[in-house]
């Protein structure tokens, strides 16, 4: 009887780690981080001036990677190394809305406001966004794409006058999508093996 008993047990011992290490396999095999880190470009022009965004306040040199950043709203969306024409995006539905109110803007439909004074779609000027090529009613709740190319212009610019500075937008964004991003807290750095082995215990 007691050697039933042991080769029971040693079945069940056996069945379990076999099981253990098929699961721990397969999460291994089709682990995908969640991380999310691209970027887009973009460029505002207030009454035929670009806003070239000097003030260092602008800026997230280097996100510290916590648990909490994820509370940061700064941590999801933001521009850094003075780079004025390249939005950084490490969450999931960032809007240009939210990108705009990191830097202590407002954007809306039919407005935006910026460090010089709020401007109406209207009154007198006119608020155009150009996004990816095409003119759109409005970006605010846009979610943020990778390689979007956005222009916001407010003023009394003609269409020649606008598809000029929407070309003139530096279209870095798919080149920085390749690169490593210290503010990314791991970016799009690939996992090691054993850092995916770590995940999928």
């Amino acid at each position: 009887m007691k050697k039933i008993d042991k080769s029971i047990a040693l079945a069940v011992l056996i069945g379990f780690l076999v099981g253990s290490v098929f699961v721990v396999g397969m999460r291994f095999i089709t682990y995908e981080s969640d991380n999310v880190h691209y970027h887009a470009n973009f460029a505002l022009y207030i009454n035929g001036q670009r806003d070239d965004f000097k003030d260092l306040s602008f800026y997230e040199e280097v996100q510290a990677c916590t648990d909490d950043s994820i509370d940061n709203p700064k941590s999801r969306t933001h521009m850094h190394n003075q780079q004025n024409d390249l939005v950084h995006i490490h969450a999931h539905s960032v809007t240009w809305g939210h990108f705009f109110a990191n830097l202590g803007y407002s954007l809306g439909n039919k407005q935006i406001q910026t460090d010089d004074g709020v401007f109406v779609d209207g009154k007198p000027g006119d608020l155009k966004f150009i996004l990816n090529g095409s003119e759109v009613d409005s970006v605010a709740n846009k979610v943020i794409e990778s390689e979007d190319t956005l222009l916001i212009d407010y003023g009394n610019s003609n269409d020649e006058e606008l598809m000029e500075r929407y070309e003139n937008i530096n279209k870095s964004a798919s080149e920085f999508n390749g690169k490593y991003d210290p503010s990314g807290c791991s970016g799009n750095e690939s996992l090691s093996p054993i850092e995916r082995l770590k995940l999928s215990i």
